[in-house]
């Protein structure tokens, strides 16, 4: 190589690294930024990771506990019957030990039906 072609080459190379980059226009960073922001944005998302992730998980347990809260209530008001009619001056103890224990009253004579224990 000759000294004209090597300084050729510097002169050349020099005024490209001079040369000051060409800046994005607001409609290239649009058209590039908004789709990959999206597809960042559903991966994120589908993956657990998005805002309201943990919103969801409490509203979803928030809703599982109101359904025990009234499973349980029934339950409440069902054994508070049951306690009721247990109480001193009713029927209910009697009638519990006649069906479910098949205890009976001195002189009385129990009939069992066939198929019903």
């Amino acid at each position: 190589m000759t000294n004209k072609t090597l300084l050729r080459r510097q002169a050349r190379i020099q005024r490209r690294m001079g040369r000051r980059r060409k800046p994005m226009s607001p409609w290239t960073i649009w058209l590039v930024g908004l789709p990959a922001a999206t597809v960042l944005g559903g991966f994120l998302h589908f993956n657990g990771y998005g805002p309201y992730q943990e919103l969801k998980e409490t509203l979803d347990k928030e809703a599982e506990l109101k359904e025990q809260i009234v499973s349980l209530e029934q339950e409440n008001e069902s054994l508070q019957e049951d306690v009721d009619a247990l109480m001193p001056g009713k029927f209910g103890i009697e009638k519990r030990a006649r069906e479910q224990l098949g205890w009976s009253k001195p002189g009385e004579i129990v009939v069992r039906l066939a198929g019903k224990k």
